[in-house]
């Protein structure tokens, strides 16, 4: 689940609007690109709950379009080894 920092980053980088191409309606909730399951956790603990992982939508888009927005387990790893890339170089 994403901590309400996140959910306000994604928000405000879509300035408040759904995030499918094209769509004016207001952002209804926040939708994971990759499930976060237990196992998705466990493989990916940084970037599952990242602003990478999430987009906001309009209720219409995130109950007929959110499948679409599906990444794959290649993708978040490469997301994930490139954010902990930066946390260790912070560190």
């Amino acid at each position: 689940m994403f901590s309400e920092e996140v959910k306000r980053e994604i928000y405000e980088a879509q300035n408040g609007y759904c995030g499918y191409e094209g769509c004016t309606n207001p952002c209804h909730s926040c939708h994971h690109k990759l499930s976060d399951t237990k196992f998705n956790l466990k493989r990916y603990p940084i970037f599952l709950n990242s602003v990478l992982n999430g987009i906001y939508l309009c209720q219409y888009h995130h109950t007929n379009f959110a499948h679409l927005f599906r990444i794959t387990e290649q993708m978040a790893e490469v997301y994930e080894t490139f954010l902990r890339s930066l946390k260790d170089s912070v560190e």
